[in-house]
């Protein structure tokens, strides 16, 4: 997230693919640790307005939450919700960086 932040979207989203693919390999790819991964990545496909790609990131991510969480359907609520809040967390962003760039240009 940081490096979204710091306008490096692209090395973020690298970095953590790699993690995904050293979690799946040395542990699982249905544990939460790859499941944060995958809300990770899909939030920060959001914020990059990725929209296609946050949504597959997401739906994976939400697999392993309803798969661990299966007996605490509040735990998956509260994981919703969160992720429903994200996207006008995220509009607001890409609205200050695109006013950001403009006043760059002025």
């Amino acid at each position: 997230m940081f490096l979204t932040e710091q306008q490096e979207p692209e090395r973020g989203i690298s970095e953590l693919q790699k993690l995904s693919g050293i979690i799946k390999e040395y542990h699982s790819d249905d544990c939460l640790d790859y499941a944060k991964v995958q809300e990770t990545l899909a939030t920060i496909y959001l914020m990059t307005a990725s929209l296609s790609q946050a949504k597959s990131h997401f739906k994976k991510a939400f697999k392993i939450y309803e798969k661990i969480w299966a007996d605490e359907p509040e735990l998956i609520e509260v994981k919703y919700q969160e992720i429903q809040e994200l996207y006008p967390q995220v509009g607001f962003f890409l609205g200050q960086q695109i006013s950001t760039f403009l006043t760059k240009q002025l």
